[in-house]
């Protein structure tokens, strides 16, 4: 009897769900939900950006570089450099070889040119390039999360509204390489490398 008793309760049971999924089926697909929801969204995405809009014309938006910013300011300014980046960089793969003289080349235009602001190694402590805003990423100590073929174009064109220079006014693609080169293996550097790096601290 508990059998037979079960049976019709598990078969009520099953078109219940059957058709709760129909309705939610018929509601997903209904146009005119679908429309309300977009326009909703767009609705709400136009009234942030006034907002935004309106809070920098008022000037109540912090631009000082010594005051940490919002984990969705950096989030956003972030997620909108990567994007950036990678639509305009080549996509190509590096063609200078690690070998220690590329490496040495690389290491002498770092040292000149970016080791003060992004550091020259992972012992040094570098208070300047973290005084920017965004702050200059500590290379020697924090792999990048660009490609190679990104970092190249960082390097060559620079950032706007950041500290970072368009350096493919100074340097040749070739330097650039060599540069791009010696970031990507400062955890397994020659000795020789290594100490020309640090060269301008003794």
């Amino acid at each position: 009897m508990s059998g037979a008793n079960a049976s019709p309760a598990r078969s009520a049971s099953a078109i219940a769900r059957s058709l709760r999924k129909r309705r939610s089926h018929k509601l997903m697909m209904n146009p005119k939900l679908i429309k309300s929801f977009v326009l909703g969204a767009m609705a709400a995405y136009g009234l942030a950006a006034l907002v935004l809009l309106f809070a920098a014309k008022l000037g109540v938006l912090p631009v000082q570089a010594d005051v940490v910013p919002s984990k969705l300011e950096a989030r956003l300014l972030g997620s909108a450099l990567h994007a950036a980046v990678a639509r305009r960089a080549s996509g190509g793969t590096n063609p200078i070889p690690a070998t220690e003289e590329n490496l040495m080349a690389g290491a002498k235009v770092y040292r000149e040119m970016c080791s003060r602001c992004h550091g020259g190694s992972k012992e040094a402590e570098n208070t300047y390039g973290r005084s920017f805003y965004p702050p200059a990423p500590q290379l020697p100590r924090t792999r990048t999360s660009y490609s190679d073929s990104e970092m190249f174009w960082i390097v060559k064109h620079g950032i706007r509204n950041t500290a970072m220079p368009a350096w493919g006014n100074l340097l040749s693609d070739e330097d650039i390489w060599q540069v791009v080169t010696l970031v990507e293996n400062f955890d397994s550097l020659p000795n020789s490398v290594s100490a020309e790096l640090l060269h301008h601290h003794r």
